[in-house]
């Protein structure tokens, strides 16, 4: 593994300014290129976006946050401890990846993207607000996806929205798994109304996508965060819910660990 901790520069700028909104900005101008590569352009961040964020009260204050609890902590011990423990607990240290901690915008939390031609894996320190279980949380979430990514001979994102419901289930219950006694919102990343939505209406979606699971139609329905999804009254990133929701039954029916079905066909799962 290795480890780009790009948020550093941020921490040094505020050392020497004292002032957060400086301090972004001299983070943002020295760190541009890389930033544009693997942050504004794959997230769509443009820079009406950058400037209104940065003016925000708000994202200032959780950036002082970040740097608070960050100071409590050793950034590099922390990622490094978190991903062999991670690989004890799933039996599988086979992954070599570039992982890069930088300070966005907050507009999301984990991700992978292309950068020079290779699959990298990107961490936004502030949406953990440098805390280590938040940390855990989202790196346990990734160390799924890296397996099936290495394991699955398909494209585990955009193959199919069974594959989708799966992969992401099951990232999420290895989340709980290894920090657990949180809410399912903390898991899946959405607001408790979603999940209430999706117990409530768990028929009504199987109906929908029983015959749609090995098709891609409605990754964008269930999965992206600004959809206009065609089905009534939907909130968006339910499929995160669902598969969670989904994967946890079939891991209780079954007395299974995650270790015991990372690498797993989602056909054995939903179907």
């Amino acid at each position: 593994m290795n480890y780009y901790f790009k948020c550093n520069d941020f921490f040094e700028q505020y050392k020497n300014t004292g002032t957060i909104k400086t301090s972004i900005k001299n983070y943002i101008h020295n760190n541009y290129n890389i930033l544009k590569d693997i942050y504004f352009e794959p997230k769509k961040i443009g820079q009406e976006k950058i400037e209104e964020i940065i003016d925000s009260v708000e994202y200032q204050k959780v950036l002082l946050d970040t740097i608070t609890h960050s100071n409590s902590i050793n950034l590099d011990v922390v990622f490094e401890n978190t991903v062999n423990e991670l690989g004890n607990i799933l039996d599988y240290k086979n992954i070599d990846k570039k992982v890069y901690i930088i300070i966005g915008m907050n507009t999301t939390t984990i991700y992978s993207t292309k950068y020079q031609n290779e699959d990298v894996t990107v961490i936004l320190l502030e949406s953990t607000l440098g805390i280590e279980e938040n940390i855990k949380m989202l790196l346990a979430h990734e160390y799924t996806h890296w397996i099936r990514e290495k394991e699955i001979k398909h494209d585990i994102f955009e193959n199919c929205i069974g594959e989708r419901f799966v992969t992401e289930g099951i990232a999420c219950n290895f989340s709980e798994e290894v920090v657990p006694n949180k809410s399912e919102s903390y898991y899946t990343i959405v607001p408790d109304t979603t999940i209430q939505w999706v117990k409530d209406n768990k028929e009504t979606i199987y109906k929908i996508v029983e015959n749609e699971l090995d098709k891609n139609n409605m990754m964008y329905d269930f999965f992206y965060m600004f959809a206009k999804t065609k089905i009534p009254n939907m909130p968006v990133r339910t499929g995160y819910v669902y598969g969670y929701i989904k994967v946890k039954e079939y891991m209780r029916k079954n007395n299974l660990k995650t270790k015991d079905i990372v690498k797993e066909d989602w056909r054995k799962i939903l179907i």
